[in-house]
C-alpha cells in the first residue's frame, strides 16, 4: 500500500492503530509523570472503550495493528538486528541483546511494546524496584505521535521525551521494511530537534499546520521549512504557538482540527481570539526563498492561506464548558472523510454544537451492531462512550495514524 495523505479530511482507506494493552497498567502514582500520564488507567475498561473505537474504523477502512506489523518486521533477521541494536543503544541496554535476539517474533514484539520484565539473578539489581529492564510503551495507543504520513512520505518524529523514543524506532522500521516508503527523520539532523505527530496537520498538498509548544520546538519547525525549501518549489507552513502549561495543550490537534472543507473544530480562547499572547506565523516557501508573516490569530491565518472554515466551538458558547471539554479532548475529533468524524461522547456540549451544524449524532455501538449505516448519512459524528481513554490525555485523532486517504479537490 502506497502512502498517500494530502489532507486531514479525504476518505480514509488505511490507518495504523494500537489497542492499549498491559503496558498502560505498569505505572504507579510515583511513575505516572515519567510515563507522561496524570492518572492511572483501568485496562479492562480502556480496552472495552477502545473496542468500539476500533470497531467503527474497521467497518470503514483497512486497519493495521502496530504489534502485528512489528512482528512481521522481526521475521527478517537483518531488520530485527538493526532495530534491536538501535533501541538497545539508545536505552543503554546492550547487555540484553543476546537475550532478546533469538526470541520468536511475536514474543519479541510483545516485549518491545509491553516492556521486558526484570529477572532476579539475571539482570542488574538496579532494575529490580521498577520491575522492568526495558520500560513498557505506555503511550503507544496514541499512534499519531511517533510518525506522520505527509503526502507520499513518512515523517519519523524526533520525540520530545526519551520515554517515547522506542515508538519512533519501531515505526521507522515498520515503514522502511513493510511499506518501503521514503523516510524523513529530523533526529538525523540534530538531537536538539523535536517534532510530534499531534502537532502536524496536513491541510492540503502544499500547506501544513504545525503546533509549536511542549512537544514540537522551533528547531523542529526550522527543519521542516528547510527540508521543503530544498525539495518543493512552493510550500506553506502555518505555525501556531501553544501554551506550555496544561497537559491538554500538548499538541495543535488538541485545540484545532479539520472537519470538512468548510468546517473545523476549535478551542476558541486560543484559536479564534486576538491578543492571546501566543504567536501565529505563516512561513511561505517560494522557490527556496522563505518569508515569515505574523497574523492576529489562527483563524485569520487560515483565511490568508485560502481556507474558508467555519469554526464549531469546542464546549459550545459557555467558556467554562469550553475549558472542561478541551481538557478531555473535546477538539480532538478524527475525520474518516469530509464531514464524517468520530470522537468522545463525554463532550456533550461540543457534540450538541456539531449537531446544530448538521452532524447526525450516531453511537459507536449502533454502527458496530449494524443498526446504523454510515453510508446513509451525509454528515455525522460517531460518539464513543469513554471515561478511561480520555484520562490518557488524548482523543480520536491522537489514537490514529492514517496512511492512505483519497485525494480532496479544494
Amino acid at each position: 500500500m502506497n502512502i498517500n495523505i494530502n489532507s486531514e479530511i479525504g476518505r480514509l482507506e488505511g490507518v495504523i492503530l494500537h489497542t492499549p494493552g498491559p503496558e498502560i497498567e505498569q505505572m504507579t502514582p510515583e511513575t505516572t509523570h515519567h510515563a507522561l500520564y496524570s492518572d492511572l488507567l483501568n485496562l479492562n475498561i480502556a480496552q472495552k472503550e477502545y473496542s468500539y473505537f476500533e470497531g467503527v474504523l474497521s467497518s470503514w477502512c483497512k486497519t493495521y495493528q502496530v504489534k502485528d506489523l512489528l512482528a512481521q518486521v522481526l521475521e527478517d533477521e537483518t531488520a530485527r538486528t538493526e532495530l534491536l541494536n538501535e533501541i538497545l543503544k539508545r536505552e543503554s541496554k546492550e547487555f540484553l541483546y543476546m537475550e532478546l535476539v533469538s526470541l520468536p517474533s511475536k514474543e519479541l514484539s510483545k516485549y518491545l511494546i509491553e516492556g521486558y520484565p526484570y529477572k532476579e539473578g539475571v539482570h542488574p539489581q538496579q532494575y529490580k524496584e521498577g520491575r522492568y529492564v526495558m520500560d513498557p510503551l505506555y503511550n503507544l495507543f496514541f499512534t499519531r505521535d511517533a510518525s506522520s504520513s505527509v503526502y507520499s512520505q513518512v515523517l519519523i518524529h524526533a520525540m520530545r521525551t526519551t520515554v517515547r523514543d522506542r515508538e519512533s524506532f519501531i515505526m521507522e522500521s515498520i515503514f522502511k521494511n513493510i511499506f518501503h516508503v521514503e523516510i524523513i527523520n529530523p533526529k538525523l539532523v540534530s538531537n536538539e530537534t523535536s517534532t510530534e505527530g499531534g502537532d502536524c496537520l496536513i491541510a492540503n498538498s502544499d500547506t501544513l499546520f504545525i503546533g509549536n509548544g511542549l512537544r514540537t520546538n522551533k528547531k523542529g519547525i526550522e527543519f521542516l521549512a528547510s527540508y521543503y525549501s530544498a525539495r518543493k518549489p512552493k510550500q506553506r507552513i502555518l505555525v501556531q504557538e501553544l501554551p506550555q502549561t496544561l497537559d491538554s495543550y500538548i499538541h495543535l490537534d488538541m485545540v484545532f482540527n479539520f472537519l470538512s472543507k468548510s468546517e473545523c473544530i476549535a478551542f476558541s480562547p486560543l484559536i479564534c481570539s486576538n491578543n492571546t499572547g501566543f504567536h501565529t506565523t505563516i512561513i511561505d516557501i517560494d522557490n527556496g526563498k522563505i518569508t515569515y508573516t505574523e497574523k492576529p490569530n489562527f483563524m485569520e491565518a487560515t483565511k490568508a492561506l485560502g481556507f474558508d472554515l467555519k469554526p464549531i466551538i469546542c464546549g459550545g458558547s459557555d467558556e467554562w464548558m469550553q475549558k472542561r471539554e478541551q481538557w478531555h479532548s473535546g477538539a480532538n475529533f478524527f475525520c474518516m472523510g469530509e464531514g464524517k468524524i468520530i470522537g468522545y461522547a463525554r463532550n456533550t456540549h461540543t457534540i450538541e454544537e456539531l449537531n446544530k451544524n448538521g452532524f447526525d449524532v450516531i453511537k459507536a455501538e449502533d454502527v458496530i451492531s449494524g443498526k446504523e449505516d454510515l453510508k446513509k448519512h451525509n454528515k455525522f459524528v460517531v460518539t464513543v462512550e469513554a471515561s478511561e481513554l480520555p484520562r490518557g490525555c488524548g482523543g480520536a485523532r491522537c489514537m490514529t495514524m492514517p496512511i492512505v486517504r483519497q485525494n480532496v479537490e479544494w
